[in-house]
């Protein structure tokens, strides 16, 4: 398996058939959510990393927030793009790696959603962004990482699905090797088979709490789901930590 194997994944037009089921939905809750806990006026500065199709982007923008995004694969941004055309929404979108963010422009809120963390080959590169973030902020600034809840994860992983969607096969196989959930995802279009990975690597909520204090951040609220549920150890899907400079 590539180290680089979110390259092909996300490039690819098959990484939406497989996330078809996160739709708009789940970006609305979570939004409101946040948005009802850290209280940020309205033509505040937002940066959307790892922005993927643009769903919380355009919602942001939506909202009357100055919304600025970035994601590693073209694919996706042309979709995002696309997708804030249709809404008439105003995002500035460009093309960054989440360990190379260049950016001279501060924000108010930066938003680290849909488990796009834990791809890279070790914690210093995991935690990169993290720490650019920091620098990234206004004064007084929030920075949002939305990711799983490893506890829950290694309790209820499973090992084998498929789904059909759009008369395509979609067969998921998952295992947990050195701390990291590896996913094979085999996409089957009438024979014509396709194999993607994924990899992403299972930090707790304690290890990456110390993480965030030691760049900087003060921890202002910690949650278990996008409504913004209490978080549980054992119980909860999510892993949704809120930290201000």
């Amino acid at each position: 398996m590539k180290s680089d194997w979110f390259k092909e994944w996300f490039e690819s037009a098959d990484y939406l058939k497989v996330y078809k089921h996160r739709d708009i939905s789940d970006a609305g809750k979570f939004t409101k959510t946040l948005l009802r806990k850290i209280r940020i006026p309205e033509n505040s500065a937002v940066l959307d990393a790892a922005c993927g199709n643009g769903r919380y982007s355009v919602l942001l923008a939506r909202k009357g927030f100055k919304v600025v995004a970035f994601d590693l694969s073209r694919n996706l941004l042309n979709v995002a793009s696309k997708y804030a055309r249709k809404k008439k929404s105003n995002v500035f979108f460009f093309r960054s790696d989440l360990r190379q963010v260049c950016l001279k422009k501060k924000f108010d809120l930066i938003l680290l959603a849909f488990t796009s963390f834990g791809y890279f080959e070790n914690d210093e590169e995991n935690f990169k962004f993290i720490k650019t973030s920091y620098g990234l902020l206004n004064e007084k600034g929030y920075f949002a990482l939305d990711f799983l809840n490893e506890n829950y994860v290694r309790k209820n992983l499973v090992p084998y699905s498929e789904k059909t969607i759009d008369d395509i096969l979609i067969q998921e196989k998952r295992e947990i090797h050195n701390d990291t959930v590896v996913k094979e995802i085999i996409i089957n279009k009438g024979g014509n088979k396709k194999v993607y990975y994924e990899k992403v690597k299972l930090y707790g909520k304690d290890f990456i709490l110390k993480q965030m204090k030691l760049i900087g951040y003060k921890i202002v609220d910690i949650f278990g789901d996008y409504e913004g549920g209490e978080f549980e150890p054992g119980s909860s899907e999510r892993l949704i930590i809120v930290g201000r400079k």
